[in-house]
């Protein structure tokens, strides 16, 4: 494998479907993935009583239940900065809430401000969710780490004709220096992320979500289909399962533990 596939950029999401953050560094947590990544969510189209069910017994979530992009595109209007336990949301340049009591109650403050914001959505039933040791990932019952591989994306580009920007495939892990489409023979192997080591759990099917550029609502591509157009299923990039804990930085090394 090639000795020269790096880290190249680092993002966790504090909030599900919202902007993610850029750091030169992740916290990775055995069997929980990134730290902050996903501890809050949208729910939509439950009572509150199933609504904090949905918070607290992973075993009961389902992704249709999230109010996310692929089904309310507006949400790339809004954006978060989460540092030292406080969460601030923004309307583009507007703020319009800051929390940091993160109690079921203390955290409706977020629906209602954005309700005020969105006609669409004021006669909804939604709740904002926040747990911090079983985030909301799209992996229902597991914690995964997502990444992608640029050479990858630059096959697609060129094989589409399409410019198509990184960042609406929401990964934790930019890499470069892997071929092309190579990260999906990975599967059920283990791979070493600088000092990290993590189990390749299963490819990533891309769903509508992903039509959207980051940080738009103006779809621009049917990504999934495109994808099975040119290479017959719609994966791109890897779910990772960390099996042990420590800090990833830019630049770190990738490599295959059971190549």
């Amino acid at each position: 494998m090639n000795k020269n596939i790096q880290i190249k950029k680092l993002y966790y999401s504090p909030v599900k479907s919202f902007n993610f953050i850029e750091d030169d560094r992740l916290n990775i947590l055995e069997g929980r993935g990134v730290e902050n990544d996903r501890i809050f969510a949208f729910v939509r189209n439950k009572n509150q009583d199933d609504a904090e069910k949905f918070q607290n017994k992973q075993y009961l979530r389902n992704n249709q239940s999230y109010l996310s992009v692929k089904n309310t595109p507006l949400l790339n209007n809004y954006r978060i900065l989460f540092k030292k336990n406080e969460l601030k949301i923004f309307k583009e340049t507007k703020e319009l809430v800051t929390i940091n009591d993160f109690n079921f109650l203390n955290l409706q403050k977020v629906v209602s401000q954005i309700k005020k914001n969105e006609n669409e959505l004021k006669d909804k039933e939604i709740y904002f969710l926040y747990n911090l040791k079983t985030p909301f990932f799209d992996m229902i019952n597991d914690n995964v780490v997502s990444l992608i591989n640029l050479s990858s994306l630059r096959d697609f580009e060129a094989k589409s004709g399409l410019k198509i920007d990184h960042e609406r495939f929401r990964a934790n892990i930019v890499i470069d220096g892997l071929p092309a489409m190579k990260e999906l023979e990975l599967a059920k192997k283990k791979i070493r992320v600088g000092s990290v080591v993590f189990d390749v759990f299963c490819n990533t099917p891309r769903c509508r979500a992903t039509n959207f550029p980051y940080r738009s609502k103006v779809l621009d591509i049917n990504l999934p289909q495109r994808l099975n157009q040119i290479y017959d299923h719609i994966d791109f990039g890897i779910y990772l399962k960390p099996l042990t804990a420590g800090q990833i930085f830019l630049n770190d090394r990738v490599s295959v533990l059971n190549d």
